[in-house]
Protein backbone atom coordinates (compact mmCIF):
# COMPACT_ATOMS: atom_id res chain seq x y z
CA UNK A 1 0.00 0.00 0.00
CA UNK A 2 1.18 3.58 -1.04
CA UNK A 3 0.19 6.34 1.48
CA UNK A 4 0.58 9.84 0.08
CA UNK A 5 0.50 12.87 2.38
CA UNK A 6 0.09 16.67 2.26
CA UNK A 7 -2.14 17.58 -0.51
CA UNK A 8 -4.45 15.01 -2.72
CA UNK A 9 -3.93 14.61 -6.22
CA UNK A 10 -5.21 13.23 -8.98
CA UNK A 11 -3.97 11.01 -11.53
CA UNK A 12 -3.36 13.92 -14.35
CA UNK A 13 -1.62 15.83 -11.56
CA UNK A 14 0.55 12.87 -10.19
CA UNK A 15 1.73 12.19 -13.82
CA UNK A 16 2.16 15.89 -14.87
CA UNK A 17 4.83 15.76 -11.17
CA UNK A 18 6.79 13.63 -12.57
CA UNK A 19 7.64 14.31 -16.24
CA UNK A 20 8.30 17.92 -15.14
CA UNK A 21 12.24 18.00 -15.21
CA UNK A 22 14.75 20.24 -13.30
CA UNK A 23 14.69 24.07 -15.32
CA UNK A 24 17.94 24.00 -17.17
CA UNK A 25 17.18 28.01 -18.61
CA UNK A 26 15.77 29.17 -15.37
CA UNK A 27 16.44 32.98 -16.41
CA UNK A 28 14.51 32.28 -19.29
CA UNK A 29 11.66 30.59 -17.48
CA UNK A 30 11.47 33.53 -14.72
CA UNK A 31 11.25 36.18 -17.62
CA UNK A 32 8.64 34.60 -19.79
CA UNK A 33 6.67 34.34 -16.40
CA UNK A 34 7.29 37.50 -15.04
CA UNK A 35 6.65 39.37 -18.92
CA UNK A 36 3.44 36.86 -19.57
CA UNK A 37 4.94 35.44 -22.55
CA UNK A 38 3.47 32.10 -23.52
CA UNK A 39 5.81 29.20 -23.43
CA UNK A 40 5.21 25.33 -23.65
CA UNK A 41 4.57 23.80 -20.06
CA UNK A 42 7.03 21.61 -18.43
CA UNK A 43 5.78 18.50 -18.76
CA UNK A 44 4.54 18.69 -22.65
CA UNK A 45 8.28 19.75 -22.54
CA UNK A 46 9.61 16.65 -21.53
CA UNK A 47 7.12 15.19 -24.37
CA UNK A 48 8.54 16.99 -27.15
CA UNK A 49 12.26 16.59 -26.56
CA UNK A 50 11.70 12.71 -25.52
CA UNK A 51 10.82 12.50 -28.90
CA UNK A 52 13.53 14.25 -29.89
CA UNK A 53 16.20 11.87 -28.37
CA UNK A 54 13.85 8.59 -29.31
CA UNK A 55 13.46 9.67 -33.41
CA UNK A 56 16.89 10.64 -33.07
CA UNK A 57 16.21 13.93 -34.74
CA UNK A 58 18.78 16.12 -36.29
CA UNK A 59 16.84 18.96 -37.47
CA UNK A 60 14.11 20.69 -36.72
CA UNK A 61 12.00 23.62 -37.86
CA UNK A 62 10.05 25.82 -35.33
CA UNK A 63 7.23 27.76 -36.05
CA UNK A 64 6.76 30.73 -33.53
CA UNK A 65 10.13 31.34 -31.81
CA UNK A 66 8.72 33.32 -29.15
CA UNK A 67 12.23 34.13 -26.96
CA UNK A 68 13.58 31.13 -27.66
CA UNK A 69 12.79 29.23 -24.69
CA UNK A 70 11.28 25.96 -26.42
CA UNK A 71 14.04 26.07 -29.27
CA UNK A 72 16.86 26.02 -26.58
CA UNK A 73 15.50 23.31 -24.63
CA UNK A 74 15.00 21.27 -28.20
CA UNK A 75 18.60 22.29 -29.38
CA UNK A 76 19.81 20.95 -25.71
CA UNK A 77 18.84 17.40 -26.47
CA UNK A 78 21.79 17.16 -28.64
CA UNK A 79 24.72 18.99 -30.45
CA UNK A 80 24.00 17.41 -33.65
CA UNK A 81 20.78 19.14 -33.68
CA UNK A 82 20.31 22.41 -36.14
CA UNK A 83 17.24 24.57 -35.70
CA UNK A 84 15.34 26.64 -38.20
CA UNK A 85 12.83 28.98 -36.24
CA UNK A 86 10.10 31.61 -37.47
CA UNK A 87 9.05 34.78 -35.82
CA UNK A 88 6.83 37.68 -37.07
CA UNK A 89 7.02 39.66 -33.65
CA UNK A 90 10.47 41.55 -33.51
CA UNK A 91 10.69 42.60 -30.63
CA UNK A 92 10.60 38.78 -29.40
CA UNK A 93 13.31 38.28 -32.50
CA UNK A 94 15.68 40.52 -30.78
CA UNK A 95 15.39 38.49 -27.63
CA UNK A 96 16.14 35.31 -28.83
CA UNK A 97 18.63 36.38 -30.80
CA UNK A 98 20.41 37.72 -27.78
CA UNK A 99 19.33 34.19 -25.92
CA UNK A 100 20.70 32.38 -28.60
CA UNK A 101 23.82 34.12 -28.39
CA UNK A 102 23.80 33.88 -24.42
CA UNK A 103 23.88 30.30 -24.64
CA UNK A 104 26.22 30.02 -27.42
CA UNK A 105 24.21 27.79 -29.88
CA UNK A 106 23.68 30.63 -32.70
CA UNK A 107 25.85 28.66 -35.03
CA UNK A 108 23.33 25.65 -34.58
CA UNK A 109 20.03 28.19 -35.28
CA UNK A 110 18.85 29.94 -38.72
CA UNK A 111 16.02 32.67 -37.28
CA UNK A 112 14.27 34.01 -39.56
CA UNK A 113 12.01 37.41 -38.87
CA UNK A 114 8.86 37.07 -40.80
CA UNK A 115 5.34 35.66 -41.00
CA UNK A 116 4.99 31.93 -40.85
CA UNK A 117 2.31 32.37 -43.29
CA UNK A 118 4.19 34.26 -46.16
CA UNK A 119 8.11 33.37 -45.49
CA UNK A 120 10.07 31.10 -47.67
CA UNK A 121 12.00 28.14 -45.67
CA UNK A 122 14.48 26.21 -47.46
CA UNK A 123 15.73 22.97 -46.22
CA UNK A 124 14.19 19.26 -44.90
CA UNK A 125 13.34 18.42 -41.91
CA UNK A 126 13.67 15.59 -39.15
CA UNK A 127 10.84 17.21 -36.98
CA UNK A 128 8.63 20.52 -37.49
CA UNK A 129 7.29 22.08 -34.28
CA UNK A 130 4.39 24.28 -34.13
CA UNK A 131 3.44 26.67 -31.47
CA UNK A 132 2.55 30.19 -33.06
CA UNK A 133 -1.14 31.74 -33.92
CA UNK A 134 -3.38 28.63 -33.23
CA UNK A 135 -6.39 29.61 -35.76
CA UNK A 136 -4.12 28.98 -38.13
CA UNK A 137 -2.18 25.61 -37.18
CA UNK A 138 -3.86 24.20 -40.51
CA UNK A 139 -2.26 26.92 -42.69
CA UNK A 140 0.97 25.79 -41.01
CA UNK A 141 0.71 21.93 -41.24
CA UNK A 142 -0.14 22.37 -45.16
CA UNK A 143 2.44 25.08 -45.56
CA UNK A 144 5.23 22.70 -44.03
CA UNK A 145 4.55 19.67 -44.29
CA UNK A 146 6.15 19.15 -47.48
CA UNK A 147 9.41 19.85 -45.76
CA UNK A 148 9.68 17.14 -43.65
CA UNK A 149 11.92 14.12 -44.33
CA UNK A 150 11.02 10.58 -44.53
CA UNK A 151 10.01 9.22 -41.25
CA UNK A 152 9.74 12.87 -39.85
CA UNK A 153 7.01 14.02 -37.49
CA UNK A 154 5.07 17.12 -36.28
CA UNK A 155 4.10 18.38 -33.00
CA UNK A 156 1.53 21.07 -32.70
CA UNK A 157 1.37 22.80 -28.79
CA UNK A 158 -2.00 24.07 -27.57
CA UNK A 159 -4.47 22.24 -28.75
CA UNK A 160 -6.63 22.39 -26.03
CA UNK A 161 -6.70 26.14 -25.32
CA UNK A 162 -6.29 26.01 -21.90
CA UNK A 163 -9.50 24.48 -21.52
CA UNK A 164 -11.53 26.44 -23.91
CA UNK A 165 -11.51 24.06 -26.61
CA UNK A 166 -14.34 22.11 -24.22
CA UNK A 167 -16.82 24.56 -23.44
CA UNK A 168 -19.86 24.52 -24.55
CA UNK A 169 -20.86 28.22 -24.31
CA UNK A 170 -18.21 30.76 -24.84
CA UNK A 171 -19.16 34.21 -24.96
CA UNK A 172 -16.90 35.94 -26.36
CA UNK A 173 -16.74 35.99 -30.32
CA UNK A 174 -12.63 36.20 -30.86
CA UNK A 175 -12.82 33.13 -28.30
CA UNK A 176 -15.59 30.84 -29.79
CA UNK A 177 -14.18 31.53 -33.18
CA UNK A 178 -10.85 30.63 -31.87
CA UNK A 179 -12.28 27.37 -30.20
CA UNK A 180 -14.03 26.42 -33.58
CA UNK A 181 -10.98 26.83 -35.90
CA UNK A 182 -8.72 24.41 -33.01
CA UNK A 183 -11.52 22.01 -33.22
CA UNK A 184 -12.13 21.78 -36.99
CA UNK A 185 -8.17 21.19 -36.99
CA UNK A 186 -7.70 18.44 -34.15
CA UNK A 187 -10.78 16.71 -36.34
CA UNK A 188 -9.42 17.41 -39.84
CA UNK A 189 -6.02 15.83 -38.28
CA UNK A 190 -7.82 12.59 -37.16
CA UNK A 191 -9.83 12.13 -40.39
CA UNK A 192 -6.87 12.66 -42.98
CA UNK A 193 -3.91 11.34 -40.62
CA UNK A 194 -3.45 7.76 -40.05
CA UNK A 195 -0.94 7.68 -37.50
CA UNK A 196 -1.78 10.75 -34.93
CA UNK A 197 -1.59 10.81 -31.08
CA UNK A 198 -3.16 13.28 -28.93
CA UNK A 199 -2.01 14.24 -25.20
CA UNK A 200 -3.43 15.26 -22.56
CA UNK A 201 -0.48 17.23 -21.23
CA UNK A 202 0.40 20.98 -20.63
CA UNK A 203 -1.79 22.60 -23.18
CA UNK A 204 -2.63 19.51 -25.13
CA UNK A 205 0.26 18.14 -27.84
CA UNK A 206 -0.70 16.42 -30.77
CA UNK A 207 2.24 14.37 -32.81
CA UNK A 208 1.87 13.71 -36.49
CA UNK A 209 3.66 10.84 -38.43
CA UNK A 210 3.69 11.24 -42.21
Amino acid sequence: MYIFCGDVMNENQYIEKLNIRDEIFPELYQYAKENRVPIIDSDALNIVKNFIKLKSVKSILEVGTAIGYSGLHMLSVSDDIQLTTIELNEASYKIANENFNTYKVQDRVTHIHGDAKEVSVNGKFDMIFIDASKGNNLLFLEKYKPLLNPGGFIIVDNILLRGLIVQETIDNKNKRKLKEKVDRFNHYVKENFDHTMYFNVGDGLLVITV
